[in-house]
C-alpha cells in the first residue's frame, strides 16, 4: 500500500472503496499529490469517490494503468 493510500484509508476510515481507485484518479487529475494540501487532498478523494460510484470497472482499469 502507498503512501497515499495509507493517508485515504486514515482520511475515510468507514469508506469500503478500494484507495487504489482513489490514489488512481488523484493521479489522472494531479500527476504528482505532494503539492496538494491535507485538506485539498481530503477534497480531491471526495470528487474521486463519487466518480468511483458511477464506474468502479474504470476505476479498477486506472489504478491498473498507474500500476496500482
Amino acid at each position: 500500500m502507498t503512501m497515499y493510500q495509507n493517508i485515504i484509508k486514515d482520511l475515510f476510515p468507514d469508506e469500503d472503496t478500494d484507495p487504489r481507485h482513489v490514489e488512481g484518479y488523484l493521479r489522472l487529475r494531479f500527476g504528482t499529490l505532494d503539492h496538494l494540501s491535507r485538506e485539498d487532498f481530503k477534497e480531491e478523494c471526495l470528487a474521486a469517490l463519487d466518480a468511483i460510484d458511477m464506474d468502479p470497472k474504470a476505476a479498477e482499469q486506472l489504478a491498473q494503468s498507474y500500476g496500482l
